[in-house]
């Protein structure tokens, strides 16, 4: 699939995701863990009965200085998505993190994640004002490189913080982008 046949849509407010939507969503989040990705569920395998309460707890935070919902669209198909949040305490009022990156397992390789993660570098500075995204990834799966050639830092590490199975301990990795920098634009 050509990026450029991409859309993305955000949900700002829980009226904003319809009950088919909230399905594909929560059908990519199951899909993905199940597939071994780090993206919330670290122990596969899951279900609704999993997914369903952990996206309706994003869905009910949604607002539109605090809490957004990004959603890579080819037509009306939902092949990825994330979370964006801040914090809305002015000492850190200025900085937002991504959470649940994710694209559907059988798009992977198309460049989704890649245009999923520039159009929420511009939504976050664009239309939250945010100066700088942070997020935690699990160590061990190659999101250090991925993150990396998007000009995410990586600034510190939980060294054995994620414990995914005996003699499994991962790092958690945590990572920095500032959204003055060159090149975070649409692409």
């Amino acid at each position: 699939m050509p990026v450029h046949s991409l859309c993305f849509a955000q949900a700002i407010a829980p009226q904003d995701i319809d009950s088919d939507r909230r399905r594909a969503l929560i059908d990519c989040w199951i899909d993905v863990s199940n597939a071994g990705g780090a993206a919330g569920f670290p122990f596969p395998p899951i279900g609704p009965r999993d997914a369903a309460p952990a996206f309706d707890a994003i869905l009910e935070n949604l607002a539109p200085r605090t809490c957004r919902l990004l959603m890579a669209l080819e037509g009306d198909d939902l092949v990825g998505w994330l979370n964006i949040r801040r914090d809305a305490f002015a000492l850190i009022a200025h900085w937002g993190t991504l959470h649940h990156v994710q694209t559907r397992t059988d798009r992977r390789g198309q460049g989704i994640g890649i245009a999923l993660m520039k159009e929420a570098q511009a939504v976050a500075r664009d239309e939250m004002g945010l100066e700088q995204l942070h997020l935690a990834a699990r160590a061990g799966v190659g999101l250090e490189t991925f993150y990396g050639r998007l000009g995410w830092k990586e600034v510190g590490r939980w060294p054995g913080a994620l414990r995914l199975g005996p003699g499994d301990d991962r790092d958690e990795v945590l990572m920095f982008l500032d959204l003055g920098a060159e090149g975070m634009t649409r692409s």
